[in-house]
């Protein structure tokens, strides 16, 4: 195990409270142009990070397909908006540099409880 028992609790505490503001950032983007994403994609992205606090806090068995699936789905649209504004105005986009540190530390911590929750 990477993360001790103790350890991975805070971590799935401090998920959580990203994942709210996270949320909270796409539900204000809704009303207020905050970024070029279409307004649709923010209302996705509310459901996703509302989502995301629940299996966080409670982490059902299958959590951690759905965030799989979503550290491939931000590592396609973080990771090419990043590269793509480095590459075109040599600026840093700070917000995907930390989704994309932190997401797989979220599902290493994710698959570690899973596999203690199969061993009991």
């Amino acid at each position: 195990m990477i993360f001790k028992q103790k350890i991975r609790n805070k971590l799935f505490v401090a998920f959580g409270v990203l994942s709210a503001m996270t949320a909270l950032y796409h539900f204000i983007s809704i009303f207020y142009n905050l970024d070029l994403a279409p307004i649709w994609r923010h209302l996705v992205f509310v459901g996703v990070n509302l989502f995301c606090i629940f299996g966080f806090l409670k982490r059902p068995g299958y959590f951690v397909y759905f965030l799989a699936i979503l550290l491939v789905q931000q590592y396609y649209s973080h990771g090419s908006y990043m590269v793509s504004l480095w590459c075109q105005r040599g600026q840093i986009h700070w917000i995907s540099v930390f989704d994309l540190l932190l997401l797989p530390v979220a599902l290493i911590c994710v698959i570690e409880d899973r596999k203690i929750k199969i061993v009991k």
